[in-house]
């Protein structure tokens, strides 16, 4: 099932190809798949752990000058399990929509490296428990952070189309609650790297 966004997003690029033409705009749309790995230790409790997902995640890019670019980073809603000393005791969804001002290093050679540095909103939702933790009540508070990316993109020639890889470092911190109380420390860090790979239409 982890695959099914890979064959998403080529069909989503497949189909896209047959309608797009290419012309002078500053506009670039992206899609491709992410996976968002969280930090080993985020602080809540002791041996509570947040799984690695894989899902798509489009983008839409301004270019405002040759250099600069903004970038809105979306994505279909990732599920991630939570376990305890490596057993399951439940899940939650998020999204995280992340804006982020890049800087081009050469933005007209086919090969194009990139940073930015920008801000994220993760929302989250669809708490549930199980296990140890079943029949109990599980909030997951939604986080803003900064969030840092690095990638290039490589242009093919004489074509609009170009692929793009990139990893990011987002900060995310939420407040757990169980049962309507705090959870462990209160907080946990998840602070995720999320390395992605996308195929990218250029106006």
């Amino acid at each position: 099932m982890r695959a099914l966004p890979l064959v998403v997003a080529l069909g989503l690029v497949a189909g896209f190809s047959n309608v797009a033409v290419a012309g002078d705009s500053p506009w670039t749309v992206k899609v491709g798949v992410s996976q968002i790995k969280p930090k080993s230790d985020g602080g809540l409790l002791a041996g509570v752990e947040v799984s690695k997902e894989v899902n798509l995640t489009p983008a839409i890019e301004y270019k405002f000058t040759p250099n600069i670019v903004g970038e809105v980073l979306l994505a279909l809603p990732f599920t991630h399990d939570v376990t305890l000393n490596g057993a399951k005791v439940g899940e939650f969804k998020h999204l995280p929509p992340t804006f982020t001002a890049k800087y081009l290093f050469t933005p007209d050679a086919a090969f194009s490296p990139y940073v930015g540095l920008g801000l994220n909103y993760t929302k989250t939702w669809g708490e549930d428990t199980t296990g140890a933790l079943a029949g109990k009540s599980l909030s997951v508070g939604d986080s803003f952070g900064l969030a840092a990316t690095a990638g290039a993109e490589y242009r093919l020639p004489n074509s609009p189309w170009g692929v793009a890889l990139d990893i990011r470092y987002i900060k995310i911190k939420a407040d757990v609650d169980l049962n309507g109380a705090p959870l462990g420390s209160g907080s946990i860090k998840v602070d995720p790297l999320v390395v992605g790979l996308s195929a990218a239409y250029h106006y």
